[in-house]
């Protein structure tokens, strides 16, 4: 009799637009956008994340939110590209925020740490991060905001070139 052998699934990537995300990646990413809101309008943000992140379950993620926030503002390597609170579209950084937020709450802090140091953070900044990163992802986890397991599409090489793939045998 024969064997079957499931071969796992890879996740899905990011989507390019914020409507595509769950509820769990939507209340992160308003959360992350409001913080840099506040942030650019020289605003206290923890009244504000707060009030947000009460209608979700979570309102002590605000503190952790900030934290993160205020490690990547000093430790970032180039200008973080974070978006308005209402933009319909994702920026790659924030992708990455919510892919190491995600790996963060699988229990994958190297993971984690990896995303942020390869992408955004110095690496220091990057093992500052992890802190409030998982911080973040046990209150996500105990308010049941369970962040989905995804991938960041392959980049294409920097010169401009395709990525090789075998050629195609038409029989």
């Amino acid at each position: 009799m024969g064997q079957i052998v499931a071969f796992p699934v890879p996740p899905a990537p990011y989507p390019d637009l914020a409507t595509d995300l769950d509820t769990a990646e939507c209340v992160l990413l308003i959360a992350i956008r409001s913080r840099v809101e506040s942030h650019r309008q020289d605003e206290d943000p923890i009244p504000r994340l707060c009030l947000s992140l009460a209608s979700a379950g979570t309102p002590d993620a605000a503190f952790s939110i900030d934290g993160l926030m205020t490690v990547v503002a000093r430790t970032v390597i180039r200008q973080a590209e974070i978006h308005c609170p209402r933009c319909p579209n994702l920026s790659l950084d924030e992708k990455n925020l919510l892919l190491a937020a995600s790996r963060a709450q699988a229990g994958s802090r190297r993971l984690a740490e990896n995303v942020l140091r390869t992408a955004l953070l110095s690496g220091q900044g990057a093992e500052f991060a992890i802190g409030p990163l998982e911080g973040l992802a046990e209150l996500f986890t105990q308010a049941r905001l369970f962040l989905t397991r995804r991938r960041l599409p392959a980049a294409p090489p920097e010169d401009g070139r395709q990525a090789w793939s075998p050629p195609r045998v038409l029989h």
